[in-house]
């Protein structure tokens, strides 16, 4: 699953990926939560473009926006059975660049928090699907992550993960047909993972900033 993430200077990051610009003054996010707007990357009529949707996908047959938030994880092993998502897979896949995702470890009482990172600190490339709901008062364009069974170094901490693509397989996510985006999936990233302990004041979606994914160094009481 992921249920959070990070994704910081995402105007240096989207113009090194892809070439494609983006304000500058687009914000880091240290705390991207479902409901909230994130970068993604799809095929525009232009070409690659990237632009800034809600997480939690909203099927274009949904009678209201709500069940976004029962939508922002997609199993990559039944996506294309499941009404909700196999339109999307078809025709409206993107990539959701990110610097880390966060997982909570059910084992640690309370649970506890942990950012989940290339060891190189590169960026990450989540497959991703997105949709486009028009029964509002405008266009509402939402995504959804693809996950898959944990890698082996990170199943300790939870059983799924995001569904990470390379570089390389980015075109062919994007732009290729139904086959060619299943053997994609098919053919995942190779992680390096690396993780550490940060504080839980990720726990609360109003919380933001660098501080988040520092290393967790003491005791924190009651307090959050």
């Amino acid at each position: 699953m992921c249920g959070r993430y990070v994704f910081t200077s995402p105007a240096e990051a989207l113009l090194r990926l892809f070439g494609i610009e983006i304000p500058a003054e687009a914000p880091s996010a240290y705390n991207i939560a479902p409901g909230q707007d994130a970068w993604i990357v799809r095929a525009g009529a232009q070409g690659t473009e990237a632009a800034a949707l809600r997480w939690g996908l909203v099927p274009f047959w949904a009678k209201d926006t709500n069940i976004g938030y029962k939508m922002i994880n997609a199993r990559s092993e039944t996506a294309a059975e499941k009404p909700a998502f196999r339109e999307a897979l078809k025709r409206r896949r993107c990539l959701i660049p990110a610097d880390a995702f966060y997982e909570w470890h059910a084992g640690e009482n309370p649970k506890q928090p942990y950012p989940v990172y290339r060891k190189d600190r590169s960026p990450l490339l989540f497959a991703g699907l997105w949709e486009c709901w028009e029964k509002g008062d405008g266009p509402l364009e939402t995504f959804a992550v693809l996950t898959k069974p944990a890698d082996e170094a990170i199943a300790w901490l939870h059983d799924r993960q995001p569904v990470v693509l390379g570089q390389d397989a980015s075109e062919a996510w994007l732009n290729g047909g139904p086959e060619v985006a299943q053997a994609v999936l098919e053919k995942p990233a190779a992680v390096d993972w690396a993780w550490h302990k940060v504080s839980r004041a990720v726990n609360a979606t109003r919380n933001e900033g660098p501080s988040l994914v520092d290393p967790w160094q003491q005791a924190q009481g009651s307090l959050l």
